[in-house]
C-alpha cells in the first residue's frame, strides 16, 4: 500500500471515529427534577400589614413576562429602591394543568423570569431579592385537577 493510500485509510477512520464520537455524546439531555421550594415560616409569620402582595399573571404553560407585568415589576422596584431595608419573595405559582413534574419546572421558570426582570431595573440587588416555587401545590384559588384557572399562574411579589 502506498502512502498516500495508507494516509488516506487512516483520515478515514478518524472522520469515522469522530462522528461515532460525536453521536455518542449528542444524546438527549436526562430531565431534572425539580424540588418542591415553598417559601420559608419567617414569611408567613410576618403581621400582615408588613407585607405587601404584588401578582404578576402569565398565559397558559408560559414564563413570559407580558407588558402588564413588566408595569408590576417596575412598581415593585421602585418600591424597593426607595426603601432599601424591605426584601420581596417571589413565589411561582401554576394552575393544575399537567403534570407535577412539569408544573413544578414552569413556577421555577416563572418565579426566575420575574427575578431576572427585577434585576434588570437595575433597582434591586439580587441579595434582597427570595425566589420560591410552588408549583400547583399552593395554589391562589383552590381548584380540582386539570382546571387552567388564571389566578393561579402566577408569581406572587411579597415585599417586606
Amino acid at each position: 500500500m502506498s502512502f498516500l493510500g495508507h494516509s488516506t485509510k487512516l483520515a478515514s477512520i478518524a472522520t469515522f471515529a469522530l462522528l461515532v464520537g460525536c453521536a455518542q455524546q449528542s444524546q438527549p439531555p436526562v430531565a431534572v427534577a425539580v424540588l418542591y421550594n415553598p417559601p420559608g415560616t419567617a414569611l408567613a409569620a410576618l403581621p400582615a400589614a408588613d407585607v405587601t402582595w404584588y401578582r404578576v399573571s402569565f398565559a397558559t404553560n408560559s414564563f413570559r413576562i407580558d407588558a402588564d407585568g413588566q408595569q408590576v415589576i417596575n412598581s415593585v422596584a421602585d418600591k424597593m429602591q426607595s426603601n432599601p431595608a424591605l426584601t420581596a419573595t417571589l413565589v411561582g405559582r401554576t394552575d393544575s394543568v399537567g403534570s407535577d413534574a412539569a408544573n413544578m419546572r414552569l413556577s421555577q421558570q416563572r418565579a426566575g423570569a420575574v427575578r431576572n426582570a427585577l434585576l434588570a431595573t437595575g433597582k434591586v440587588p439580587a441579595q434582597r431579592i427570595e425566589t420560591r416555587w410552588t408549583g400547583e401545590r399552593q395554589q391562589n384559588e383552590q381548584t380540582m385537577s386539570n382546571v387552567a384557572a388564571p389566578s393561579n399562574r402566577a408569581v406572587d411579589i411579597g415585599i417586606h
